[in-house]
């Protein structure tokens, strides 16, 4: 399962992926706070996405189900709320931010979120 999960997350990196390469393309000499807050956004993003292929290894590797079953304590349960606040703070940040890399960032959250729901959704079969 943790193959449909890594498979499902490939959209939301690219996503990534191609936000950080226009940031990059797009950065001046002298970087002021508005450069430095969409800096801040896009490695949130990074970490909510890694931290949640982390949650996904650790909760199928526990047993975790869908159906109400709560697995034995592992990672998953510091990884997912993490991964969930950093999904929200890199939204936040990315408002602020400048550049038009920021109009990847909802698409990006949105292919986070559906990625998300798919692997649990996927798992209930």
């Amino acid at each position: 399962m943790f193959v449909v999960a890594a498979a499902l997350f490939v959209l939301p990196s690219w996503l990534l992926w191609l936000a950080w390469h226009r940031a990059i393309a797009n950065e001046k000499a002298i970087a002021g706070w508005r450069q430095y807050l969409g800096d801040a956004a896009l490695a949130a993003a990074g970490c909510a996405t890694v931290l949640e292929l982390i949650f996904f290894s650790s909760w199928f590797y526990n047993g975790g189900s869908p159906h109400g079953l709560m697995p034995a304590v592992g990672i998953w349960k510091i990884a997912g709320p993490i991964a969930f606040y950093a999904l929200i703070a890199s939204l936040i940040l990315s408002v602020l931010g400048k550049g038009k890399w920021r109009w990847l960032m909802p698409i990006w959250a949105a292919a986070f979120l559906f990625a998300a729901y798919a692997t649990f959704m996927l798992d209930l079969d």
